[in-house]
C-alpha cells in the first residue's frame, strides 16, 4: 500500500474519530441543557404552589465557585490610612490593633478587619474623592447620601464582580471634609482553586424549606446574588465564606453555599 494512501486513510479515520468525539459532547451538552431546564421547571412551580412569586430571570447564567483566601497585609493597611491621613506612622496597640496616625487625624484596624478613623480632612469632592478611594483599594461603590458636601458615602468589598456583603465601609464628610471612616476594611484577596457547592436551584430550595420550617412569610424574591461572607473567629480571624444571597420583600437571607444553612440579615 502506497504511503500516500495510508496516510489519507489515517486521516479519515482521525476525522471520524473527532466528529464522533463532538457529537457526544454536544449531546452530553444538549442532555445537561435538558437536565437543567425541568430543574428550573420545577422550581418555578415550587415557588408558585407556595404562594411566593419567582422571575426565572433572577437565575444566573453561569455560576463560578472559587474559593477566596485573604492574610492580613500590614503595609496595606498602611497604605490605606496614609490615604486618609496623609502620610501616617503606625503603632502595634496589642490586641491584634494597629494604629496610625498622620497629618489629618488618626486611624485603627483590627485584626477582623473593623476599621475606625477620626480626622479632618478637606476634599474638593467628596463623592469623587470616596470612590477613588474604594477603586484603589477594592471596593465598589454602594450609596451616596450627600448634601452640599455634607453626609455619607459607602462603598462595599468586591472580587471579580462579587459582594463581600457584610464587608462595607463608610465615609462621613461635614461641608467638605472626610470626618470619619468606619467598617472593614480587607486587605488583598487571593483566588483559589474552583469548589463544590449549592448551585442556585438547589439553594432556593433550600430557602423555600427554612420558609417553611421557620414560619418565614414572603410573597416574592426580588433578587438573587452570588457573594460571600466574612467571619472571623480567635482560630480563624478572617476567613471569606461563599453564599448565595436571596432578597425578598421581607427580608435577605443567606444561604451557606457548602451546608445549606440559612441566616437572616
Amino acid at each position: 500500500m502506497k504511503t500516500s494512501r495510508l496516510k489519507n486513510i489515517v486521516i479519515v479515520i482521525l476525522l471520524l474519530v473527532n466528529a464522533f468525539l463532538l457529537f457526544l459532547l454536544l449531546s452530553r451538552r444538549a442532555g445537561e441543557r435538558d437536565s437543567n431546564e425541568r430543574r428550573v421547571e420545577q422550581l418555578c412551580t415550587l415557588f408558585e404552589k407556595n404562594g411566593v412569586a419567582f422571575d426565572r430571570a433572577l437565575l444566573p447564567d453561569e455560576e463560578t465557585h472559587l474559593s477566596l483566601s485573604l492574610e492580613r497585609d500590614t503595609a496595606r493597611e498602611e497604605a490605606f490610612a496614609s490615604a486618609l491621613l496623609g502620610t501616617a506612622e503606625s503603632s502595634d496597640s496589642g490586641g491584634g490593633v494597629s494604629r496610625f496616625t498622620g497629618e489629618y487625624g488618626s486611624c485603627s484596624i483590627r485584626s477582623g478587619g473593623t476599621a475606625d478613623a477620626l480626622l479632618s480632612r478637606p476634599v474638593d469632592d467628596p463623592e469623587s474623592f470616596s470612590k477613588q478611594l474604594f477603586k484603589t483599594f477594592g471596593y465598589t461603590f454602594l450609596t451616596s447620601q450627600l448634601t452640599d458636601g455634607s453626609g455619607s458615602v459607602t462603598g462595599i468589598r468586591s472580587e471579580k464582580g462579587r459582594l463581600i456583603f457584610n464587608a462595607s465601609l463608610t465615609l462621613t464628610f461635614s461641608d467638605s471634609s472626610l470626618t470619619g471612616v468606619s467598617g472593614t476594611f480587607l486587605p488583598a484577596l487571593d483566588e483559589g482553586r474552583r469548589t463544590d457547592g449549592l448551585d442556585a436551584v438547589d439553594a432556593l430550595v433550600h430557602f423555600l424549606d427554612y420558609c417553611s420550617a421557620s414560619g418565614v412569610v414572603c410573597t416574592e424574591v426580588r433578587a438573587l446574588d452570588e457573594g460571600y461572607l466574612l467571619q472571623t473567629s480567635s482560630a480563624s480571624p478572617l476567613r471569606l465564606q461563599g453564599v448565595w444571597r436571596i432578597s425578598t420583600d421581607v427580608s435577605r437571607y443567606y444561604v451557606n453555599c457548602k451546608t445549606g444553612e440559612i441566616t437572616r440579615e
